[in-house]
């Protein structure tokens, strides 16, 4: 059984979006003293470490309580407002894939955002950051 030195927990029931949700990791992965984008780029850099609560390479548990809730709150509604926000100011090179995403989610299937924040805290196999995610 894997030993980690910091568990975090996040709660769906604090947020019912993304904004929201940005400000839950802020919470609880960072003292305060370090101000965090409301952006997955910085989600991600922010799992990496060294500018919150642990640092670069410690193992992490995340828990993420009332995670059925967060499903529907970062579901595709929530992922199709997202991409059609990204459309209106992405880069023309990123303009396909956006609105691929954003066909996917009008259309019930594709990753959501749910999905998206899932895989990322928990990518630990591919040596980007060291934490583990469990859904409670």
């Amino acid at each position: 059984m894997q030993k980690y030195s910091h568990t975090l927990t996040i709660d769906g029931n604090n947020f019912n979006d993304l904004e929201g949700f940005y400000n839950e990791i802020a919470r609880v992965f960072t003292d305060g003293s370090f101000p965090i984008g409301h952006n997955l780029d910085a989600l991600n850099d922010l799992l990496i470490g060294g500018n919150g609560v642990y640092k670069v390479g410690e193992p992490v548990l995340i828990r993420w309580e009332n995670a059925n809730k967060s499903k529907i709150d970062l579901g595709y509604n929530a992922t199709a407002n997202y991409y059609d926000s990204r459309m209106k100011k992405c880069h023309p090179s990123n303009r396909a894939i956006f609105q691929k995403n954003l066909d996917d989610a009008k259309s019930y299937t594709g990753d959501t955002l749910f999905d998206i924040i899932c895989k990322m805290l928990d990518q630990n196999k591919d040596l980007i950051h060291n934490c583990n995610l469990v859904l409670l």
